[in-house]
């Protein structure tokens, strides 16, 4: 039966939408009437012949490479996944050969600081203000900051491509469909983990964004300034400037664990985990394998748009909320998505911050990629009640040495509430190499809703 169609409404401006922008620039993706794009190269349709489904006829099939919150919705008929077998060694390549030479060479260079996952220099213990590749490209098991070693090797692929930015929609989904959608841009700058160093940085930033409210009408002109400072203990700056008083004004960064204006998803969710590594007690609790959200599963090419800057164009994530006689749940992907099985360590952490939300939360990350496919999320008493599904796609320059992850996605499901939020489907991004200093500041933020 075809699902019935809401009319999107926003959501009241105020103090309820502070927390509620706070977590949207931190989640990217576009579900825009612009053009669709079919970007998918020769290689990647090759290997989408290979291509199987999963569904509830077969659910048996995804038996241990699934959360097991995920997989009952799979039995029920709620989702079905198209799955694409990959050359893993290729599928590597993703990244460039630049990024595991870089890993490789790392190897033996940096240590941790015991008390708060801090990265050093193994040799002096100084803070690094730029690492290249994986900081600790080999994982022992059994060492017990392996955990804080993973987290760090996710954290810093997530700035291969510097500064990136795109415009994306917010969608909140139930079983009637759509009932709220909010449309906004987000531009990032990373500055530790980019393939070369920004040597303009007089802050000593990690990174920053800022972000701009477009629609609905109570939300529009809202920005967010957010600095993460490369240190060990000091919280993420943020500054919210609000059209109505036409002043900008600090705020607390804990409200990444504050849900979005009602919805079903976090600030945290941007590619899983939103902060630094320092944030989480980290411990490894397994290893196995799971099946991985991706667009692809090869790279997308990035074609050059100006001297520093290039743009991806991505196939569009279609939900079923906007697919004729859809039969699964309203808030599942049924178009250009696809999974593949992919090895992987299993995170827990958990914050040191007593403002923080959630409790513990269990993460699903790639052994060689670096990326969290799948989060568990439980509340301060330790109960279970939410799961974030984080798409990813890759993409490279035509000389592929410029190879870049970036979120695309997340599917946020509330499994009390037995509904969920969608972040993300953008179908163009922007790499740049060089953002100009000045645009990440409290002038610009003002500046934005002019």
């Amino acid at each position: 039966m075809a699902n019935k169609k809401r009319t999107p409404r926003g959501s009241r401006c105020g103090s309820r939408w502070m927390p509620a922008l706070l977590a949207l620039v931190l989640c990217a993706g576009s579900a825009s009437a612009a053009e669709r794009y079919d970007t998918l190269t020769d290689e990647n349709k090759t290997a989408q012949e290979k291509a199987w489904t999963l569904n509830k006829d077969n659910w048996e099939k995804a038996e241990g490479l699934l959360p097991e919150q995920v997989l009952k919705r799979v039995k029920a008929g709620d989702y079905t996944f198209t799955v694409v077998p990959i050359d893993d060694e290729r599928f590597k390549q993703n990244l460039g050969s630049n990024y595991w030479a870089a890993s490789e060479a790392n190897e033996g260079k940096y240590d941790l600081d015991a008390e708060t996952c801090g990265l050093k220099y193994k040799d002096t213990g100084e803070i690094p203000e730029h690492v290249f590749g994986q900081p600790f490209p080999k994982i022992d098991p059994k060492d017990p900051m392996a955990g804080c070693k993973i987290a760090w090797n996710f954290y810093l692929g997530n700035q291969l491509g510097g500064g990136v930015g795109a415009t994306f929609t917010l969608n909140g989904v139930d079983r009637n469909g759509e009932f709220r959608r909010v449309k906004m841009f987000l531009h990032i700058n990373g500055y530790q983990g980019r393939i070369e160093k920004e040597e303009n940085n007089p802050e000593k930033l990690r990174a920053t964004s800022i972000s701009h409210a477009m629609e609905p009408a109570d939300a529009e002109g809202v920005n967010i300034l957010t600095q993460q400072l490369n240190d060990w203990t000091t919280t993420d700056r943020m500054w919210a400037y609000l059209p109505q008083t036409r002043r900008a004004r600090r705020v607390n960064a804990a409200t990444r664990s504050d849900p979005l204006a009602g919805l079903d998803i976090f600030a945290d969710d941007l590619n899983c985990f939103a902060g630094k590594p320092e944030y989480y007690k980290w411990k490894l609790i397994g290893e196995g394998k799971v099946l991985a959200p991706i667009i692809g599963p090869y790279s997308l090419p990035a074609e050059k748009t100006g001297d520093t800057r290039s743009e991806v164009r991505i196939p569009y994530l279609q939900a079923g909320y906007e697919t004729p006689g859809n039969e699964g749940a309203p808030w599942t992907i049924t178009k250009n998505l696809t999974l593949v099985e992919r090895p992987t360590w299993i995170l827990e952490g958990y914050s040191v911050d007593p403002y923080y939300n959630f409790g513990k939360v269990i993460m699903y990350v790639d052994k060689d990629m670096g990326r969290i496919y799948w989060k568990n999320v439980h509340n301060r008493a330790g109960e279970y009640f939410y799961t974030a599904m984080c798409g990813y796609h890759f993409s490279n320059n035509a000389e592929g040495n410029y190879g870049v992850v970036t979120p695309n996605m997340v599917m946020g499901v509330n499994d009390k509430t037995d509904r969920a939020a969608l972040g993300g489907r953008y179908d163009t991004q922007f790499i740049e190499r060089k953002f100009d200093p000045h645009y990440f500041s409290l002038r610009a933020l003002s500046r934005l809703s002019d």
